[in-house]
């Protein structure tokens, strides 16, 4: 029984860890101005080759925008947003509570 009591208090260091470290990249992510993120396009083959914009053009800005509570200005940049956020959300709530199986 202590080694299974060990365990399961390195797996709830693990689950802090995990959550203290998306809490510390959302901060950094949130605090980036602006202007750093611009309006222009990082290289994407893509766009490249088709000469349009992919699915995921405008997601960076997107999700920053959803963080400063902007909305509108997020499904500007893109529409797909109103999906993938929330999926985004649920993967990173499953990530730090994901527990190995036992057998």
């Amino acid at each position: 029984m202590p080694l299974l009591d060990k365990i399961r208090a390195l797996e709830s260091k693990k689950t802090i860890i995990k959550f203290f470290t998306i809490l510390l990249v959302l901060f950094v992510f949130y605090n980036i101005p602006k202007e750093y993120l611009g309006d222009t396009y990082p290289i994407c083959l893509y766009r490249i080759m088709f000469k349009q914009e992919c699915f995921g053009c405008g997601t960076t800005r997107a999700v920053w925008s959803i963080l400063h509570l902007r909305i509108r200005d997020a499904i500007e940049y893109n529409k797909l947003i109103i999906i993938s956020f929330p999926l985004l959300i649920g993967c990173t709530i499953s990530w730090i509570y994901k527990k190995k199986n036992r057998d």
